[in-house]
């Protein structure tokens, strides 16, 4: 009996001492900002009102209510507890205008065109939470081993949801390949807390950037929000990223709702993407998710308003982010692409770990 009360004093104690370090965490933008911006200070713009950025076309609202609503509701359909992956070996580099695309993972995706490597939304983590020990775990490895990856150059954070940036992952980054870190508007702040050398670049919606004389990047705007806490919600800008670079441009549009004069707006500005990775997880249940996740139908319908060209299909089959089981997605883009009469070879859903090549013109090829 003494043993057994032991036991249950250890662990009252560890979950008293869980609780309050997830509470401390969650309070510390409420001490970054106090009544300001803890993140970003900057003139006041038709997305960002001197305090938090927004939509102007679709304002978020505050949803605490509905977010307890959906926890208390929520009914996921199937993961399983892991599935198997067999990494893929990519190459140091690939040169000219060919584009090999490999998906890592989540959103995490290696971009390899004109002797440049390039990451979007890197996570090597096991877990997409603030703590180790709790939140969504992947169910998938990673598609290549972090130990393998070619000498990284750039990185793409397109805004600070835990899934996307990953402190733990971005330090072993700049540790390994000390790479440049592009990233909206307020996101260096929350990167530098953990990694405070690293290069980055911070853009505006409309900014561009030149990395070299083939490459430069444009950050667009996307229809979603930031937070990382309780009290800092859209106080860290969100964002796509334009790759122009030899073969056309590569359009990588993490988290969005679905938007269609954005898609617009972006064929006026760039044309086509020769590559659109496009989100197609996280999507119920659409009475919550909708204003800030796009479903497989609007996935579709926004490859269809970018002028069609080639896509990925992102965020799938590593981390339970919402509701839909872990094969729906697959299932409903294949639904949604024979309702819309598109050929699938145009829009890939890759396994983990898959690759493909994306030629300047002509079908996608690859094992």
């Amino acid at each position: 009996m003494v043993f057994i009360r032991a036991v249950l004093l250890c662990q009252l104690r560890f979950r008293q001492r869980a609780f309050t370090g997830i509470f401390l965490l969650l309070l510390v933008p409420v001490f970054l900002s106090g009544c300001g911006n803890g993140y970003y200070r900057g003139p006041v713009s038709e997305h960002f009102d001197g305090r938090r950025f927004d939509n102007p076309w679709a304002p978020m609202p505050n949803r605490f209510g509905e977010f307890l609503k959906w926890r208390l509701t929520a009914d996921r359909g199937y993961w399983p507890e892991s599935v198997p992956v067999e990494p893929t070996l990519p190459p140091e580099r690939v040169t000219g205008d060919e584009l090999r695309v490999t998906y890592v993972g989540h959103a995490t995706v290696l971009l390899q065109t004109a002797g440049l490597n390039i990451l979007t939304d890197p996570i090597w983590s096991e877990r997409a939470s603030p703590v180790g020990f709790t939140g969504p775990k992947r169910v998938a490895a990673p598609g290549v081993r972090f130990e393998d990856l070619p000498p990284i150059d750039l990185v793409l954070v397109s805004h600070n949801h835990y899934d996307h940036l990953d402190l733990p992952t971005l330090k072993r980054l700049h540790q390994a390949f000390d790479p440049l870190v592009l990233t909206p508007l307020g996101n260096d702040a929350v990167i530098r807390s953990a990694v405070p050398d690293m290069r980055l670049t911070t853009l505006d919606w409309g900014e561009g950037f030149s990395y070299s004389e083939q490459v430069r990047l444009t950050l667009e705007p996307m229809q979603h929000w930031s937070a990382r806490g309780l009290f800092d919600r859209r106080e860290a800008l969100w964002g796509a990223f334009v790759i122009e670079a030899p073969g056309g441009p590569i359009y990588f549009l993490a988290d969005a709702g679905y938007a269609r004069h954005l898609s617009e707006d972006f064929v006026a500005r760039h044309g086509t993407p020769r590559l659109s990775l496009l989100p197609v997880g996280a999507y119920e249940p659409r009475w919550f998710m909708q204003q800030a996740h796009m479903n497989l139908a609007e996935a579709v319908q926004t490859f269809l308003d970018l002028g069609q060209g080639h896509a990925m299909g992102t965020q799938h089959e590593v981390f339970a982010m919402a509701d839909e089981a872990y094969a729906d997605p697959r299932r409903d883009l294949q639904e949604a692409l024979r309702t819309r009469g598109v050929d699938e070879s145009l829009f890939i859903l890759p396994r983990v770990g898959g690759w493909f090549t994306v030629p300047p013109r002509g079908a996608v090829t690859g094992p």
